[in-house]
């Protein structure tokens, strides 16, 4: 028996069905994944989920391909399956093919970017993976290749952001299995 379960839409407020809704509808899925439904008993919870979608994961000085090789690697990384996925449809719907797909997943440096948004990719994949070992070096490597004090916070943000997101979603699957 799982551990959480799903609440069904009448238990929820109709603020977190709206907030819920709002989220589905910047993920660009058919439906609210079960991941975020499933902390539809906490309104908290789903409101800050959502307003860091809106403040950190959505509005980007950086191209959408870029973001969304950037999330599939780090979910690759961390082994979290549904961002894994969603990021992989995003990147089907801008004609990215599985096998080009695949390639960077076994080699982030064939990334088929521009030289600064492939920078942009390997410095979040960098931080989300690997922020207990940044040293100041890295952020004036950063700033070396062009990046602005203003973009390498929001590189920060965007990588903290689909890190917190990824232990919502792979703890939430977890809770949701059957033992």
């Amino acid at each position: 028996m799982a551990f959480f379960d799903i609440p069904a839409d009448e238990e929820l407020s109709p603020e977190v069905r709206q907030m819920l809704e709002e989220s589905r509808r910047l993920l660009g899925t058919e439906k609210v994944p079960r991941t975020f439904k499933t902390f539809g008993r906490f309104p908290k919870i789903v409101e800050a989920r959502l307003k860091a979608f809106q403040n950190l994961g959505f509005p980007s000085k950086f191209p959408w391909d870029a973001r969304n090789l950037a999330v599939m690697l780090i979910a690759h990384t961390k082994r979290c399956e549904g961002c894994f996925e969603t990021s992989r449809l995003n990147l089907d719907k801008l004609g990215f093919d599985e096998k080009t797909l695949d390639a960077i997943c076994v080699n982030p440096e064939t990334l088929p970017l521009k030289e600064r948004d492939r920078l942009f990719v390997r410095y979040v994949l960098k931080i989300a993976t690997g922020s207990a070992d940044l040293q100041p070096k890295d952020f004036r490597e950063m700033a070396e290749h062009g990046f602005s004090k203003e973009e390498i916070q929001e590189i920060i943000a965007f990588a903290a952001f689909w890190t917190m997101t990824m232990v919502f979603t792979q703890s939430a699957m977890a809770a949701l299995a059957d033992e």
